[in-house]
Order: C-alpha cells, then structure tokens, then sequence
C-alpha cells in the first residue's frame, strides 16, 4: 500500500492539445468557408458589372435615331476583360492583408437576339411607346373622329343597302323595260297582217270583176271570185274553134291571188313564231322583275343588322379619360329616316301580277286573232278552185281583220288605247325621280374622273423619278433580306387603292375604308394591342411624304409639275408610306396614300350629303346627290390639304386633321405587323448602314475566378461535392464559376 504510483504529469496537456485541434480545426474550416462565400459575391458583382460595362456600349445612332437600344462596333471580349482585370488590381501598399486574393481564370461572352428578330424588335418598340402611343393617339386621333361615330354609322348603314337597293332597281326596271319591249315587238310582228286583209276595214266586200283592179289583198280575192268562176265556165263553155276570151284575166287573177295568200301565210307564220318566242321572253323578263324586287325586300329586312358597323357602336359607347366632351351634331336619327323610305322602292305584289296577267292577256287576244287569221287562209284557199264559197271568203276576211285591229291598236300601236303603253305609263309614276338621279350619276362619274386624273398625274412622275429607283431596289433587298432573316413569306403584296369609276361603288368603297377605320379603333380602346405601339413609332420616327409638293397637281391636273416635286419622291421623303404600303417604287406609295385619303374625305362628305339632300324624297335620288355632293367635296378637301397640310374633319366638327394623321389611321387598317417591321428595319439599315439583324441586344457572361485555401483544401473539395457546387478546387486553390444576363 506504500507503493509508489505512476507519474500523470502531462495527461492535461495533451487532452488540452487534442480540444484545441479540434477546435482549430472547426474554426479554420469556417474561415476558408466565409472567405469562399465572400469570393462568390464579389465574383458575382464583378460579372455583373463586366456585363453592364459591355452593354453600355450600345450603338449611339439607332439609340437617338430610333430610340433603339442594340450593342455597337466594339470588341465586347476586350471590354469584359479590362473591366475584370481592372477591378481585380491590388493597390500597392506594403502592410496591407489581403483576405480574398481573387484572381481572373478566364472568362467568356455569348451576344445573340438580334435587333432585326421580330419579337426583340417589338419588344423594344413597345417599351419605347407603351406610356406615349395611347395617348397620343386618344388625344390626337380616336377624340376627334368619336364624336361622328353615330353618323358614320347610320351613313355606312344607309349608303350600303343604298347601293344594294340602286343595283337591285336599275336591274328590276331594265327587266320591266325589257318585258314590255318584248311584248310590243311580238305585237309589232302583226302589224302588216290587217293590210294584207283588206285596205280599210270594212263590214261588207262587194264583188268586182276580174282586172276591175289588182288583187293585192285578201278581201279582193273574195270580191273578183264570182267573176273569175262566172269566166272560167265562160271559156269553158265556148265552141271549139274559138278562142278562150278571158284566159289571161284569170291567169292573172290565179298568179295575184297566190301571191296575196303566199304573203299572208309568212307573214301569219312569222307573227306565230314571233309571239311564241317573244311573249315567253317578256315573261322571263318578268320573272327577273319578280326576283329582283324579292331581293330587294330581303336587303331591306337585313338593313338593320349590318355587322360591319359594330366598330362605330364600340367607339360612340367608349369613354375617353381626359377629353373634353363631345361637340357638334349628331345627324344619326335623318340619315336613319332615309333608310325607313326604302319601302318606295318596291313594286307591289298586285301591281307585278297585273304586269304578268297582262301577257297571258295579249297572248289569249293574239290566239283569237290567230285562229281568224288561220280561218281565213284556209277559207281563201279555195279561190283557185271553184267549188270555193266568196261568201264564206268574205266573211272569213271581215272576221279576221275585225279580230287584228283591236289587238293592233291594243298592243302595238302608239296611243292611249295601247295597254303596254298603259303599263309603262304606270310605271313611271315611281321613277319620277330617275332622270334626276341619272343626271347626278353623270355629273359624279365626271367629277371621279377628275379625280383620277390628279392620280394619273402622280403616277405619271414614275419615268421622270428613275433616278430614285436604284434607292428603292436597295431598300427591298434589305426588306427581303429581313424576312429571310425571320423566316418569313412576302405572301402577296398591297394592290393599291384606285378610284372607282362608279360613283356608287368609290362611296361604298370610301364607308368600307371607314368602317375599317373605326373597326380598328374599336379594337384600340378595347385594349393596347402591339400594332397600335408599331404604328405610332413609325409615325413618330420615320419621315412622311411631303404633301404640299402635290398642291398644283391637286388644284390643277393641267399644271406642269417640276423637279423640286420629283426630288420629293425619294425614299428618305417618304419613309412613313412606305411602311404604310411597301410598294418598291417612287410614286406608288404617295399614289396610294392619296387615293385612300380621298377615300376618307368621300365617306366623310357622303355622310353630310344624306343629311342635307335628305329633303329630295326618293332614297335613290337622295343617295346619288349626296354622292355628288361628297366627290366634289372631297376634290376641294385634297386641294386644302396640299396646300395647308391639314383638312377639316367635318363641316359639323370643327378640328383639324393632317395628312400625318390620315397615315396614322390607315396603318391601323392595313394590319400586316411582320411586313411593317421588316419595312422600318429596312429603312434603319438603309439609312444608317447598320444591319439590325447583325445587332444583339442581349449579352451573357461566364467569368471563372480563383483564391487560394488556407486551411483543410481537401476538406473543402468535399464540401463541394457533397453540395452540388459548379466550382472546383485543385490543390490549394477554390474556382467559382458565375454568370450574369443583359438585354436592353
């Protein structure tokens, strides 16, 4: 029990050394792992910034040209790498400690959507005009034409079944004509039958002798046929020597009867196949007739529920925030009055049935008169014989002649007993109004004419503007070039917009362009579409044509047009009409933007002529002058507009519309978005030589950074791994990988 223990001095320490590992250890692990942490931000920050740096340098051309953001000419590697290594120099101080000692690996650049892809270039558009574009165009274009909404309407309504109604009547009335012409000219085919019956009518025949006077009718071949059976037996009866007395009164007698008989036969026959075919065309006619006035009607009924003019319902219903209320009048309620007198234009169902039963009756009264006829060339038939009776001849010739003369003055002869002149009397009374009408219809067509030769003479400046060609032969090979860029087909082109030569069909033109126009700002207010934001950035930042350069073409087709108006046909002074109708050549452009504006000014000035010759009466006739009264109004409108620039909406809304202002309109009807991209691309590239498509607008970069560990490196790796970690460690060294996104 005395026995000496075991020494146990430095059991503590080494414990105490075994916890201070460890905690060593866990601390310094902590340490390399704060410091990696810090690294990865800083790294992170440092591509950011890199990239920013890199997308800073956008091209400043299309950026104060356009308002577009694409990168520029430089070297975006070079950039990204000074920027890197710049931000990674130390500063030189001799007691400084560096804790994160990051060093560049390497890095990378990818640029791609390019300025010329659809969806980059739209997008770009919208975030330039998403605030502007509405309201500018509320303010400057949907405010002014709201207040006509109602009146365009009832005017689009009524100048459409107007029209209908005019092609419907002009047809039905040409049957009628027709139908009556038909019946007349049977009747007429009678006419020589009566003379060759006997010369004047007459109750009684009285017999005549032979070579008395020429047989040259029916009735004379009754009268001398007594006489001609009294000599035939006479020579017949004589001695046998002696010569036969009156051979040569009967040869002659036989000779004039049969050519009497041979001509009533055709000219019978003739009158037959006349009727049989003519009557049964009259009543083709009739049925025509018949058919276009049902039309007529079923027009009529479907007046009211026209959906071309829903458009004009959405914008009179629309509110417009920050517009002052609406002005003028409102003319809706008379010009829908016309269309409540359209019923005038029918022909009633009893008046049509008499029409018809009236060539049953003619062809029953021509029977009569046919079976005589018949009656009376088989009864004189037997004149060459002499068993004949000229009592049953002569009654035979009365009969028919006294059946032709009634059905003659009836049906063919003019005067008051004719019933086709009756009929055609009666109608008349409902085309009182058709020679005023024909005579406004004349007066329009020369006024459209005037009309077009102001175009013909913009159109005629083609062969003095050669020199622009090669500029516009440049322009589609950009324009093609973009749609190949895009995958896109040029799948047919704009026709252009001429002139009618009808004046019925330029107005209903002119309210088809209208209801477009209200149509698309209909769809406006009903929500902010893309092709509203395309539309007003080519109306903001693309040139439009000068139109005052036209003034003495418009005021005066004759007036010799010089040089400073064919220097205004280049592409650079025209650029808005180009998007507008994308037509390759010097005039075709403002040649189109021309005649739909005229278009505009018609359906505008259409409108005020229902309402201030709604007095006329008869809707035809209203229709054709309010025509008139549009086509000579729009030729003062298109003169005012060359020479001041703007025109006044209406003569009841007094605001001013510009030229400028009708493209805005047209380019939300003619809805072809990717064509009107390509067109403004084409133009950028043009006029700056930059090719959008050649442009990125988006960047990303990879920047791979290193730092040295300072504890535990091979603990690290396994952190890494178990993490899933992108970054790397070899040896003593950690590598983080980061990456940073840039688009305008």
């Amino acid at each position: 029990m005395f026995a000496k223990k075991k020494p146990e001095n430095g059991s503590v320490s080494v414990f105490l050394i075994m916890i201070l590992a460890f905690i060593f250890a866990f601390v310094a692990l902590f340490i390399d792992y704060a410091r990696i942490a810090a690294m990865k931000v800083q790294s992170e920050r440092l591509v950011h910034a890199a990239v920013r740096s890199v997308m800073s340098s956008y091209d400043p051309e299309l950026q104060e040209r356009y308002g577009l953001f694409a990168y520029g000419e430089q070297s975006g590697d070079q950039i990204m790498a000074g920027v890197l290594n710049s931000s990674m120099e130390k500063g030189k101080r001799g007691d400084g400690f560096d804790v994160l000692p990051i060093e560049l690996d390497s890095s990378s650049l990818r640029m791609d959507r390019m300025l010329g892809e659809y969806d980059i270039f739209n997008r770009e558009i919208g975030e330039e005009m998403k605030y502007k574009a509405p309201i500018d165009f509320t303010l400057e274009i949907v405010s002014k034409f709201k207040p006509l909404s109602s009146s365009m309407k009832e005017a689009s309504d009524t100048v459409d079944v107007l029209r209908k109604l005019q092609k419907l009547y002009d047809k039905r009335e040409a049957a009628l004509d027709d139908m009556l012409a038909k019946q007349k000219k049977a009747a007429q085919s009678a006419n020589g039958i009566p003379g060759i019956l006997m010369g004047l009518y007459s109750t009684s025949i009285a017999n005549e002798s032979l070579g008395a006077s020429h047989v040259g009718t029916a009735a004379g071949i009754a009268a001398q046929y007594d006489d001609y059976v009294a000599k035939v037996h006479a020579d017949a009866n004589r001695d046998e020597d002696e010569k036969p007395q009156y051979k040569d009164e009967i040869n002659e007698y036989l000779e004039s009867s049969a050519d009497v008989l041979t001509l009533l036969g055709n000219k019978h026959r003739s009158s037959v196949e006349s009727h049989a075919k003519l009557l049964q065309e009259a009543r083709q006619a009739w049925q025509e007739a018949n058919d276009q006035n049902e039309r007529m009607k079923e027009v009529i009924a479907a007046s009211e529920n026209r959906s071309d003019s829903a458009g004009y319902e959405e914008v009179a219903r629309g509110s417009l925030p920050g517009t002052a209320p609406e002005t003028g009048a409102d003319d809706s309620d008379q010009i829908r009055g016309l269309r409540g007198q359209t019923e005038k234009l029918l022909l009633s169902e009893s008046l049509l049935n008499d029409l018809k039963s009236e060539i049953g009756r003619q062809e029953e009264e021509f029977r009569k008169a046919d079976r005589d006829i018949a009656n009376a060339i088989s009864t004189l038939a037997t004149a060459s014989g002499l068993g004949g009776s000229s009592g049953s001849m002569k009654q035979a010739v009365i009969s028919a002649r006294g059946a032709c003369d009634p059905y003659i003055r009836s049906y063919a002869e003019t005067g008051s007993a004719n019933k086709l002149d009756q009929e055609a009397a009666s109608l008349e009374t409902h085309r009182a109004s058709d020679k005023e009408r024909k005579e406004a219809e004349k007066k329009g067509k020369a006024k459209l004419k005037d009309a077009a030769h102001i175009l013909e003479r913009i159109n005629e400046l083609d062969q003095r503007a050669k020199r622009h060609l090669e500029d516009f032969k440049k322009l589609q090979t950009y324009y093609d070039d973009n749609l190949n860029f895009n995958k896109q087909l040029d799948d047919g082109k704009y026709q252009g917009a001429d002139l009618d030569n009808d004046p019925y069909d330029a107005g209903k033109s002119a309210m088809n362009d209208m209801d477009g126009i209200y149509g698309a700002m209909a769809g406006m207010m009903s929500g902010l579409k893309d092709e509203l934001l395309q539309n007003e950035y080519a109306a903001s930042y693309f040139k439009p044509f000068d139109i005052s350069s036209l003034k003495d073409a418009a005021s005066n087709p004759q007036a010799e047009l010089g040089d400073a108006v064919v220097d205004q046909f280049s592409v650079k002074n025209q650029e808005l009409e180009y998007i507008l109708y994308g037509f390759h050549n010097p005039v075709g452009n403002v040649s189109a933007a021309y005649a739909e504006i005229f278009a505009s000014r018609l359906a505008i000035r259409t409108m005020e002529g229902l309402v201030k010759n709604s007095g006329l009466g008869h809707p035809l006739l209203v229709l054709a002058a309010a025509l008139l009264y549009g086509i000579e109004m729009a030729i003062a409108d298109m003169i005012t507009l060359c020479e001041t620039g703007a025109v006044e909406l209406s003569s009841y809304i007094k605001v001013k519309i510009t030229y400028r202002d009708y493209l805005r309109l047209f380019l939300l009807i003619h809805s072809n978005n990717q064509k009107k991209m390509s067109r403004m691309l084409a133009l950028i590239r043009f006029n700056t030589g930059i090719n959008p498509a050649e442009r990125p607008t988006y960047a990303s970069g990879d920047v791979k950074v290193g730092m040295r560990l300072w504890f535990l490196p091979g603990v690290m790796k396994m952190i890494g791994y178990a993490g899933g970690s992108p970054d790397q460690v070899e040896g003593n060294r950690y590598y983080a990988v980061k990456q940073a996104d840039y688009s305008y």
